[in-house]
């Protein structure tokens, strides 16, 4: 009698989290969200701020400027919206691997976004790649180094 209870107990919470698990799954069938993660990035920018390489390749297809600036909305990056550039967006990530596909699908700042991307990030493998493709006049120094 003693087993049977303590198999009971458990046993009942990991069926109880699959069973929610389950649920949730259900509603992002029918609702065509993700219950857990359902941001989306709406533009270019939001794309790289997120790192979703796909949904940048996507924007980039539908004729998206890869140079201009947009807003990103407030929550995704910060509490309060800002308007970047996907060559910002993607240094204040500090992963350079973004960077580089940006680059890769024809980004080219010039020197004032350039310097504010560089900026942006103090990861070396960002200004590494950014290094690579500094346009003339663009200086990689930084108000406060």
């Amino acid at each position: 009698m003693m087993s049977s209870r303590f198999t009971y107990l458990v046993a009942v919470p990991p069926i109880c989290v699959a069973a929610m698990w389950v649920a949730m799954l259900g509603v992002s069938a029918i609702t065509g969200t993700h219950p857990i993660w359902n941001q989306r990035p709406q533009n270019l920018v939001e794309a790289a701020i997120l790192q979703d390489g796909a949904a940048v390749i996507r924007f980039v297809e539908q004729h998206q400027d890869i140079n201009r600036p947009a807003e990103v909305r407030a929550g995704v990056m910060s509490r309060a919206a800002r308007t970047l550039t996907p060559i910002e967006a993607a240094a204040a990530t500090r992963e350079p691997e973004m960077v580089q596909l940006l680059f890769d699908l024809g980004a080219a700042p010039d020197a004032v976004v350039w310097q504010k991307a560089f900026c942006i990030s103090d990861a070396d493998g960002v200004r590494e790649r950014l290094a690579a493709h500094r346009p003339d006049g663009a200086a990689d120094e930084c108000a406060g180094s």
